[in-house]
C-alpha cells in the first residue's frame, strides 16, 4: 500500500501560488466547490490554476447546510453544475461534508438534525451524484464516523477519514492527517491529505475505462436469448443482481416486458450505471437519462454505437416525436444511412432491427459519456448468421449490386438466400393495399411521409405517374431498393410527382405523393415504374 500527499482548500486559503505547491511535493488536491447552493469564491480560479499547474485535483467537496432531503438533491445538483462548469471530469470525487456547522445552523432555523438525518442527507446526496455520473465520496470526522455514520452508507462510496491524532484509527481512503500543515506557495494553515493507493487501484487507475465496445460486443453475445426456451432470464437475473438501490425499489419479474431491463442489465454486467442509466420502464430510463444528463430530444440525432435508442409506435410522423416511449435499444452500428440496433423483448428476443437514420418511430437517444468512443466496424467475414448478414448489407458493410453477390460468394454464403432476408427485413414491414384500385380523390385522415429528402429538382419530371408494376411498387423511405419500404402500391395507382428526385445506381428515383386506403405517402418510388 502506498500513498501520496495532497491537499484540501477553499476560499479560506486565499491566493495560492500552484506552481510552488505543486513544486513542494504536492501529488492531488481536494477543492471546495460549494456550499449550501453557493459556489466558493475561488473555486473555479482554483480550477484553472491547478490545472495550468499539472497538479490533478482528486476530488472537490460540497459543506451542506440541507434541512431536509430534498434540499441534500438540490445541493447535488448545484454542486455537480459548478464541476460541469469548472470542466472537471467523471474521475473527480464528489465528496458530501455534514459536520457540526450543519447541526448548528439548522438549529439556528428550528430544525433538529440528528444521526437519522446525517445519514438520509448523505444517501440522498451521493445517490443523486452517482445518477449524474460521477464517483460520490463521504467526509466524516472520527467522532461522526463513531456516533453518527452508518458504515453500511460508508462503505458505498469512496471513505475521507479526518484524524489527526496520527495514523489513521479506521480504514479509509483519504486521510486528512492534521489541520495545521504547511506548504509552500500557500499563506497560513492548509489541511493535510493522505491517499492510500495499493497496486491493484493503480493498476485499474490504468486499465478501467467505460468502453463503447464492451456495450456493442455484450449485447452481440445475447443475440437469440429468447423466451420460448427461457434463455432471456439470464438477461433478467443480471439486472437483479445490481447490488445498488434498484430504480423505484423495483426488481425485475419473469414475464414482463423486459427491453429496457436488457439496457440496464448491460449497464450492470459491464459495471457502468455511473454513466447509463438502468430502469425497466422506458418512460422513466429516459427521466434518469435527463438527470444524468445524456438524453438527446433530437429524431435526427445520429447515434454512435453503445448508445440507446428509444421508439414511440405512435408517431405521426410529423414534427419531432416527443410521445410516449414504448421500445428500447442498443445501437450497434451506423453505416449507409442506416441504424443498426440489437433489442432486447423484439418478438419475445433479442434480435437486430435495422432503421433509417431520422426514421418514423424514434423517440430520442441516451447518449452516456463513455471513455473509450471508438467501435470497429463490422468487417466481411466467414460463419456469421444469414440474419446479420443481411442486416450488415442493407447498411452497406457489402456493397452494393455485383460488388456485393462477389463479397458474399467470396466468403461462401448463398447470395439468393441473404438477398431474401434483405427483402424481408426492408419490405415485411411495408403496408399493403386493402384494395386493388386507389381512387385518388379519397379523403386522407392520416400522413406517412420518408424521413429523406430528395436531392435534385427537375421540373420537366413533374405530373401524373402511373404505377406499371404487375405485383405493386413499393414506396421507400429514401432512392434504392436497399432503403425500407413504406408501403406497396397497387399497379395502376395514380401518383403525383412536382418534379423531385434522386439518383440512385443510374436510376432517377421520383419524390411521389398519393392516396391509399385514407393514408396520404410521400416518398420514393423507382421511375422504371412509373408512367406518365
Amino acid at each position: 500500500m502506498s500513498k501520496e500527499r495532497g491537499i484540501d482548500i477553499s476560499t479560506w486559503q486565499g491566493n495560492v501560488d500552484f506552481n510552488k505547491v505543486k513544486a513542494s511535493g504536492i501529488q492531488f488536491l481536494i477543492l471546495r466547490s460549494s456550499y449550501r447552493q453557493t459556489v466558493d469564491g475561488r473555486f473555479h480560479g482554483y480550477v484553472k490554476a491547478a490545472k495550468a499547474a499539472g497538479i490533478p485535483i482528486r476530488g472537490v467537496y460540497h459543506f451542506s447546510y440541507a434541512l431536509n432531503v430534498e434540499q441534500a438533491k438540490q445541493e447535488a445538483a448545484f454542486c455537480i453544475s459548478q464541476l460541469e462548469a469548472a470542466g472537471l471530469g467523471k474521475d473527480v470525487i464528489v465528496f458530501f461534508d455534514f459536520e457540526y456547522d450543519t447541526i448548528t445552523k439548522a438549529k439556528a432555523s428550528g430544525v433538529t438534525l440528528g444521526r437519522a438525518e446525517c445519514n438520509a442527507h448523505t444517501k440522498a446526496f451521493c445517490e443523486c451524484v452517482t445518477e449524474k455520473g460521477y464517483k460520490a465520496g463521504i467526509y466524516s470526522n472520527i467522532d461522526y464516523y463513531r456516533n453518527m455514520f452508518d458504515h453500511e452508507l460508508l462503505d458505498k462510496y469512496v471513505f475521507w477519514l479526518a484524524d489527526w491524532s496520527g495514523e489513521a484509527d479506521y480504514p479509509c481512503d483519504f486521510h486528512q492527517y492534521t489541520s495545521k500543515g504547511a506548504v509552500d506557495g500557500i499563506k497560513g494553515n492548509v489541511d493535510m491529505n493522505y491517499r492510500f493507493v495499493d497496486s491493484d487501484e493503480k493498476k485499474d487507475e490504468g486499465s478501467t475505462s467505460y468502453s463503447r465496445q464492451a456495450v456493442v460486443d455484450l449485447a452481440r453475445s445475447w443475440i437469440g436469448k429468447n423466451e420460448s426456451d427461457g434463455s432471456y432470464k439470464e438477461i433478467i437475473d443480471i439486472y437483479n443482481s445490481y447490488t445498488g438501490s434498484f430504480p423505484r425499489g423495483t426488481k425485475m419479474l419473469y414475464g414482463w416486458a423486459w427491453c429496457a431491463a436488457t439496457w440496464s442489465a448491460l449497464a450492470v454486467k459491464l459495471g457502468y450505471t455511473a454513466i447509463m442509466p438502468i430502469e425497466i420502464s422506458c418512460y422513466y430510463i429516459i427521466e434518469a437519462a435527463k438527470r444524468m444528463g445524456c438524453w438527446v430530444e433530437d429524431d435526427a440525432y445520429v447515434p454512435s454505437p453503445g448508445d440507446a435508442i428509444l421508439y414511440d409506435w405512435e408517431d405521426s410522423g410529423i414534427g419531432d416525436n416527443t410521445g410516449n416511449p414504448d421500445h428500447i435499444g442498443t445501437v450497434e452500428y451506423v453505416s449507409g444511412g442506416y441504424i443498426t440496433v440489437i433489442e432486447g423483448n423484439l418478438s419475445n428476443a433479442v434480435k437486430r432491427r435495422t432503421l433509417s437514420i431520422n426514421g418514423k418511430f424514434i423517440r430520442g437517444f441516451i447518449t452516456p459519456k463513455y471513455d473509450e468512443g471508438a467501435v470497429a466496424p463490422p468487417v466481411q467475414d466467414e460463419k456469421k448468421s444469414i440474419d446479420t448478414i443481411a442486416h450488415e448489407a442493407i447498411a452497406g458493410i457489402w456493397g452494393n449490386g455485383a460488388e456485393r453477390k462477389a463479397a458474399l460468394t467470396a466468403k461462401g454464403y448463398d447470395y439468393n438466400e441473404v438477398q431474401k432476408r434483405i427483402n424481408e427485413i426492408l419490405n415485411g414491414s411495408a403496408t399493403k393495399p386493402n384494395a386493388p384500385v386507389q381512387n385518388q380523390n379519397q379523403p386522407a385522415s392520416k400522413k406517412v411521409t420518408a424521413t429523406a429528402y430528395a436531392k435534385s429538382l427537375d421540373k420537366s419530371l413533374a405530373g401524373t405517374y402511373k404505377v406499371a408494376a404487375k405485383d405493386g411498387l413499393y414506396c421507400r423511405n429514401d432512392a434504392g431498393t436497399n432503403k425500407k419500404a413504406l408501403c406497396l402500391i397497387p399497379n395502376g395507382t395514380e401518383v403525383q410527382c412536382y418534379g423531385y428526385h434522386t439518383a440512385y445506381n443510374g436510376t432517377k428515383w421520383l419524390y411521389i405523393q398519393f392516396v391509399m386506403d385514407g393514408v396520404q405517402y410521400t416518398g420514393f418510388s423507382s421511375s422504371a415504374y412509373l408512367k406518365k
